[in-house]
C-alpha cells in the first residue's frame, strides 16, 4: 500500500512538472527545492487541504498507528528519565522549580527533565517511524517561513549546524523546528505535525509556549506552526497521547 502510494505521489509530481513546463504562469517554485509545483497545489498544501493522492498516503488508520507509536515513545521517555534521575517517582512542584546545575547547565529541574525526555522520545520516534513510514517523516526539521510570499524553506541539518558553529544565530531567527513532521516524501508539504510535551508535574494538558521575542513575539507556538506549515500541530503527552 505504501509503495503504491509513493508511486502515485511520484507520478503526481511528474504530472505537475509537465504542466509547469507547458503553462509556467500557473506555477511557483517551492522555496529551497528544485521541484516546481502548481500554484493551486502549493496553496492547498499551505492551507492543509489534501489532494486525493495525499489522502491515500495518510489515511485515518495510518494516522492512528503513527499517533499510537508516538504516544508509546512519550510514555517510555518519561519512565526512563524519571527512573534515571528521580528513582522512578514524579518530582514535586518544588523540585520542578528548583534551579541549579543540571546536566552541566544552570536551569530548573523541569527544563532538564523535559530536555532529557525529548531526547529519548525523539530517538524512539525515529526508530518506530522508520519502520512504520520510511521516507515519510522528518525528525526536528527546521523551516524558515516568509509571511509575505507564504513560502516555506527547509534548512538542512548541515546548514543549521554550520550556522551555529559560526555563531550566525541571527540567520536562524524566526525559524521553527517542530519535533515530528509527517509528509509524503517532501518535508515542504507536511501532512501532520506533532510536538512532544513533558509537563514536570503530571497534567492532562500543557499550554503551547508563547514567543517572548523575535518576529513571532506574543504569538503562541501552535499558531505560528499552523501559519507556516498549513496543518494544525498536535501535542503528545505521556499517558494522555494526542490532545486537541
Amino acid at each position: 500500500m505504501l509503495l503504491l502510494a509513493s508511486q502515485a505521489y511520484a507520478q503526481s509530481l511528474d504530472s505537475a512538472s509537465s504542466s509547469c513546463r507547458t503553462q509556467p504562469a500557473l506555477c511557483v517554485r517551492v522555496a529551497g527545492e528544485e521541484t516546481i509545483v502548481p500554484q493551486a497545489a502549493q496553496r492547498a498544501a499551505e492551507l492543509g487541504t489534501s489532494a486525493g493522492v495525499i489522502a491515500a498516503v495518510l489515511n485515518e488508520a495510518h494516522r492512528q498507528a503513527i499517533e499510537q507509536k508516538l504516544t508509546e515513545c512519550a510514555n517510555m521517555a518519561r519512565e526512563q528519565v524519571l527512573r534515571e534521575h528521580m528513582q522512578g517517582r514524579s518530582p514535586t512542584p518544588a523540585e520542578c522549580h528548583e534551579k541549579k546545575n543540571f546536566g552541566g547547565r544552570v536551569r530548573t529541574r523541569a527544563m532538564f527533565l523535559g530536555e532529557e525526555m525529548h531526547k529519548v522520545a525523539l530517538a524512539c520516534a525515529e526508530l518506530e517511524l522508520s519502520a512504520l513510514r520510511p521516507g515519510g517523516f522528518s525528525r526536528e526539521p527546521r523551516y524558515r517561513y516568509n509571511t509575505d510570499t507564504r513560502q516555506r524553506e527547509l534548512i538542512s541539518p548541515e546548514k543549521e549546524e554550520a550556522l551555529l558553529e559560526e555563531g550566525c544565530y541571527s540567520e536562524l531567527r524566526g525559524t521553527i523546528k517542530p519535533d515530528i513532521v509527517i509528509h509524503a516524501g517532501n518535508p515542504l508539504l507536511p501532512l501532520a505535525v506533532y510536538d512532544f510535551k513533558f509537563p514536570c508535574v503530571s497534567s492532562d494538558r500543557v499550554p503551547w509556549c508563547r514567543y517572548t521575542q523575535g518576529p513571532h513575539a506574543t504569538r503562541s507556538q501552535d499558531e505560528v506552526y499552523f501559519e507556516a506549515l498549513g496543518v494544525e500541530p498536535k501535542p503528545i503527552l505521556p499517558w494522555i497521547g494526542v490532545t486537541p
